[in-house]
């Protein structure tokens, strides 16, 4: 593989210039930083050692049937189904309660839409019932739930919608469709929503809580004057990479090539010369991968970079040194 720009530059890219999809978010709270600002109250804590590992989100002192850490953020708010969301994970502990050990209370999530307005009489959401939380002194404990967002049934199984008339019901008109692709707040409970129990104190922490998006890719062609030989051969992810293909055969050119841009897309640009066909990119590249028809490009384990969108565009080149440029794909790297 001849990399031209090092794509070792990808894990610095959280921090630059390239546009991030709104639907991923990593929180582990080692820096002291609450990145979608997930809380239960003005006495959360950030502490800076005692998470898994690391530091973590910590709750001393809740006064409540049952914790509800939320978010608000503009980062996680909009069309989950369209940002292709595919997970919610956290870690959790249960320090201590007044009462029991925490069984029989369930690990539950909620998707809310809001409207818009402060009331909750307007609001529609969707929750799922998970496993037990950690039992009391037991350690941290790992928690993963599915975010069925491309379901487009009225309620993906396993699945309930509420809002204020019915707890365990949608409204008559609304569906699942209604909430996923309009999410204004996630919450996550330490029971079941549809329950209630004894107001007690609880000390309890979370860290890793990550939403996770899935990689997607999307062929764009311009004025649709390009030969369409450039395919994604999976979806790019920070736990497998990403792989691509050039057609060779038909133009019965020996190489191949993807640009990967740090500026976004771009058409309309016909550069002539040693240069066939529609530029799909802006030139200030991050890399070019020069190969023979497959194309492998390895991502950092690194979930900051989820959710990540870049321009790329394949292309091929003659035994002269001509190269003719290909379509472009748009990807989004997930997990």
């Amino acid at each position: 593989m001849k990399h031209i720009f090092s794509l070792a530059f990808l894990a610095l890219l959280a921090h630059g210039s390239v546009a991030s999809a709104q639907m991923a978010t990593f929180d582990n709270f080692d820096t002291g930083i609450n990145k979608a600002g997930w809380t239960y109250n003005t006495g959360d804590v950030i502490e800076a050692t005692g998470g898994n590992p690391g530091g973590y989100l910590h709750q001393p002192v809740a006064d409540t049937f049952a914790p509800i850490f939320t978010t608000t953020s503009s980062k996680l708010k909009g069309d989950w189904r369209a940002a292709g969301v595919s997970r919610l994970t956290f870690d959790a502990i249960l320090h201590d309660m007044n009462f029991g050990n925490g069984s029989g209370f369930e690990m539950s999530i909620l998707l809310r839409d809001t409207k818009g307005t402060a009331g909750v009489t307007d609001d529609d959401y969707a929750f799922y019932v998970g496993p037990n939380i950690p039992l009391k002194g037991a350690g941290w404990k790992s928690f993963d739930f599915a975010i069925p967002s491309q379901d487009t049934s009225a309620v993906p199984l396993g699945w309930k919608g509420g809002w204020a008339g019915d707890g365990g019901m949608f409204r008559p008109g609304v569906t699942w469709n209604d909430v996923i692709t309009s999410v204004d707040q996630v919450e996550i409970f330490w029971l079941n929503p549809e329950f209630f129990a004894i107001f007690q104190q609880w000390n309890v922490g979370h860290d890793n809580m990550a939403i996770h998006a899935s990689g997607t890719t999307k062929i764009r062609n311009g004025a649709g004057g390009n030969p369409v030989g450039y395919t994604s051969t999976s979806a790019p992810s920070i736990l497998t990479g990403w792989t691509a293909t050039v057609d060779l055969l038909t133009p019965g050119h020996p190489l191949s090539f993807v640009a990967v841009s740090l500026g976004g897309a771009t058409q309309g640009i016909f550069p002539g010369g040693s240069l066939v066909g529609e530029l799909l990119l802006q030139p200030n590249l991050l890399m070019l991968d020069l190969q023979a028809g497959s194309h492998f490009f390895a991502l950092p384990n690194d979930p900051s970079l989820l959710g990540m969108g870049f321009a790329t565009q394949g292309g091929t080149i003659d035994a002269g040194g001509m190269i003719y440029f290909n379509n472009a794909i748009d990807i989004k790297i997930g997990a």
